[in-house]
C-alpha cells in the first residue's frame, strides 16, 4: 500500500494531465459527432481548437455590445498545439548558472562569508569564557584560547574573588569545589597577554567577553591597558548576518547558529574550550560557503 502510494505521488502530475487529456478529447470527439457549432473564443477554451485556415463561419451573430463573430463547425476545426519548451543549449545552461551563482554571493549568508573571509585572513585566536555570573560584578572563571585549525593554544579554569552565582553554575557547571586549586587571575593573566598581543581575537559576543576580561583585571586590580589594544570581531553579529537575528536584540545564540550552520559540537556546551572550537568551525563554515559560491563561479567562467 506505501509502495503504490509512493508511486502515486510521484506519477501525480502526469496522471492528472494525461486524465485531462482524454476528457478533452472525449468531448472534441461528442461534439463533433453531433456536428456542433462554436466561436472562435469557445473552440480555444473549451476544446483547445481553432478553424481550419480555409474554414467558413457557417453563421454570424452580434454580441451583447453590437459586434458580429462567427461560429465554425467543430468538424472543421484542428487542435490548437501546444508550443514545446525549448531545451536550452549548454550555453544557455552556464549562463543560468553564473547568473544564479552571483545573486548568491548578494546573500547574507555569502556577505558574511566575506566578511569571515577576511578575518580568517589575519590569523586570528579565537577566545571564550565561563563567568561567574553575567552582572557588572561577575569575574571570569575559565577561559581558553584556539587558532583557526582548532588548535587549543590555552585553556584554564580560575579562582574568582566572589562567590559563582547558581544560575551561573546550573548553565556551565562549575563550582567553587571545582575551581579550589585553580589559578587566580593574575597567576594567568600573563598568558593571555602573551598570546593576544597583536592579533585579532574572534569571540561569539565580543562585547560581553570583552567586559568580563575588563571586570577581571579590576577585581584582581590588574591593569586593563593590554587590552584596550586587542582588536576583537564578534561572531554572534556574523552569524546573526548570515543566518538572521533570532531574537529582539538583534542577535543569536552560539547553539542555534551551529544547528543551522550544520556544525557538530566537540564537546557539551557552555564549556570554554567546547564552545571556543564551536566558533572556530562557524566562522569557518561562513567562510566556506562564501568560498564555494566563488570557486563554482570561477570554474564556470573559465569553461
Amino acid at each position: 500500500m506505501e509502495n503504490r502510494l509512493s508511486i502515486n505521488i510521484i506519477g501525480i502530475d502526469q496522471f492528472t494531465a494525461a486524465m485531462d487529456d482524454n476528457a478533452l478529447q472525449k468531448a472534441r470527439d461528442e461534439a463533433i459527432a453531433a456536428d456542433r457549432c462554436f466561436s472562435k473564443g469557445r473552440l480555444r477554451d473549451e476544446f483547445r481548437m481553432k478553424p481550419k485556415p480555409d474554414a467558413i463561419p457557417i453563421k454570424h451573430y452580434k454580441n451583447g455590445y453590437g459586434r458580429e463573430f462567427g461560429v465554425y463547425r467543430i468538424a472543421d476545426c484542428v487542435p490548437i498545439r501546444t508550443i514545446q519548451q525549448r531545451e536550452p543549449t549548454e550555453k544557455q545552461k552556464r549562463a543560468r548558472a553564473i547568473m544564479a551563482l552571483k545573486a548568491k554571493l548578494r546573500s547574507n549568508e555569502a556577505l558574511a562569508g566575506e566578511i569571515a573571509c577576511a578575518w580568517l585572513a589575519e590569523a586570528p585566536l579565537f577566545l571564550d569564557t565561563e563567568t561567574t555570573g553575567l552582572d557588572y560584578n561577575a569575574q571570569i572563571i575559565e577561559l581558553a584560547l584556539a587558532d583557526a585549525a582548532g588548535h587549543v593554544h590555552f585553556e584554564t579554569k580560575m579562582k574568582p574573588t566572589i562567590p559563582i552565582e547558581p544560575d551561573a553554575s546550573a548553565i556551565h557547571g562549575i563550582d567553587e569545589a571545582a575551581l579550589t586549586s585553580a589559578p587566580a587571575w593574575p597567576e594567568v593573566v600573563h598568558r593571555v597577554k602573551e598570546l593576544v598581543a597583536g592579533r585579532t581575537v574572534v569571540i561569539f559576543n565580543a562585547e560581553f567577553d570583552s567586559r568580563m576580561v575588563y571586570q577581571t583585571c579590576s577585581a584582581f586590580g590588574e591593569s586593563t591597558d593590554w587590552w584596550k589594544t586587542v582588536e576583537t570581531r564578534c561572531a554572534m553579529y556574523l552569524a546573526a548576518k548570515a543566518f538572521g537575528p533570532t531574537n529582539r536584540y538583534g542577535s543569536i545564540s552560539l547553539e542555534t547558529a551551529t544547528s543551522i550552520a550544520g556544525i557538530s559540537w566537540t564537546g557539551s556546551a557552555h564549556s570554554a574550550t567546547t564552545d571556543t572550537l564551536a566558533t572556530v568551525d562557524l566562522v569557518n563554515s561562513i567562510a566556506s560557503y562564501r568560498r564555494d559560491i566563488e570557486r563554482q563561479l570561477s570554474e564556470l567562467e573559465a569553461t
